[in-house]
């Protein structure tokens, strides 16, 4: 899978092929029955609707249903009852409502550069700057004065990345989206394991409404204008005016900013897709939502993904998550 993806480049479009090593699916048990459930995407529906159409053809008296809400954070489904709770961006008030932490499985890896589609999260700079590549600990000890991610250093200039010359002592300008987007906090989470941003941060323009496209606009008219700026924000956004970087994990592993790398796994800020059900630990999952979230997780499952132009799991972490359902 790896290497059938190097090659591929923002140019090759949207459609990654399901990892062939992913097995078809094959019935555990026969159910029945009907579970509805919600999402704040507006674009999965059509993939929801092959999914629900798929297991069908094994389970005639199963049915899978999802509305729309306007709610967020937008790469949540939730199946089953006992679920609202979880639109709430750090579970605090599932916790509390419930006593546990929720129960979800990735079902698929966000688009790259599609608009309409919960997206890749990019890392920006100015062309003109000569850095190549960052590591998730000094991406956090610049935008994150706790440094979670252990850098010895706070990194206020460029010249503490490497860059000499003209560059080693310019400023880092810190950017990004607003506070209260979904992009925000998953970079957050991830990046800076949920430590606040620098006082210096900037939401460029109308940055405190939530506007995602006004607020892309702005961000990366911003990075363009400034060669000291860095900022994040979707791939799906980025303009020919900024530089996406290349990024590595704790364990070294870079990852560059394509199609390839992040349909890989190798890239970093990648996001995923999760369905979330309300199970008590210990206790096992619905009988018809075990088999239908083991339907999605399967060739025939997967293969729905490519068509709806999200990316679908690699064989490895499809395992990961059917070890959860048992």
């Amino acid at each position: 899978m790896l290497l059938a993806l190097a090659g591929l480049a923002p140019a090759s479009g949207q459609l990654v092929p399901v990892d062939p090593a992913l097995p078809p699916y094959s019935p555990a048990a026969q159910v029945s029955g009907t579970v509805g459930g919600v999402t704040g995407m507006d674009s999965v529906e059509g993939m929801m609707g092959a999914w629900n159409e798929g297991f069908r053809k094994f389970h005639p008296g199963a049915e899978i249903t999802i509305s729309q809400i306007d709610t967020a954070p937008e790469e949540r489904i939730a199946l089953g009852p006992k679920t609202a709770e979880l639109f709430h961006p750090d579970y605090q008030a599932y916790e509390d409502a419930y006593g546990y932490e929720p129960f979800r499985v990735r079902i698929c890896m966000a688009a790259f550069v599609l608009k309409s589609h919960v997206s890749a999260i990019g890392v920006y700079v100015n062309p003109d700057n000569p850095i190549g590549q960052l590591s998730l600990a000094q991406l956090d000890a610049i935008y994150s004065s706790e440094r979670r991610r252990g850098a010895p250093a706070g990194i206020t200039t460029w010249g503490q990345l490497g860059l000499a010359g003209a560059w080693a002592d310019k400023p880092v300008h810190l950017y990004g989206f607003y506070w209260r987007d979904d992009v925000t906090a998953y970079f957050r989470k991830l990046v800076m394991f949920d430590a606040p941003f620098k006082s210096s941060y900037v939401v460029p323009g109308q940055g405190m409404k939530r506007n995602t496209p006004a607020v892309a606009k702005d961000l990366m008219a911003t990075i363009a204008q400034d060669p000291c700026a860095i900022g994040f924000g979707n791939f799906s956004y980025q303009t020919a005016g900024v530089k996406a970087l290349a990024l590595s994990d704790r364990r070294g592993v870079l990852g560059q900013p394509t199609l390839g790398d992040v349909a890989s796994g190798r890239y970093p800020l990648e996001r995923y897709l999760y369905i979330y059900v309300n199970r008590q630990p210990g206790q096992p999952l619905d009988p018809l939502i075990k088999e239908f979230l083991s339907f999605v997780l399967s060739r025939d499952g997967q293969a729905m993904v490519e068509k709806d132009h999200y990316l679908p799991l690699t064989a490895g972490m499809v395992a990961e998550e059917r070890d959860k359902l048992e």
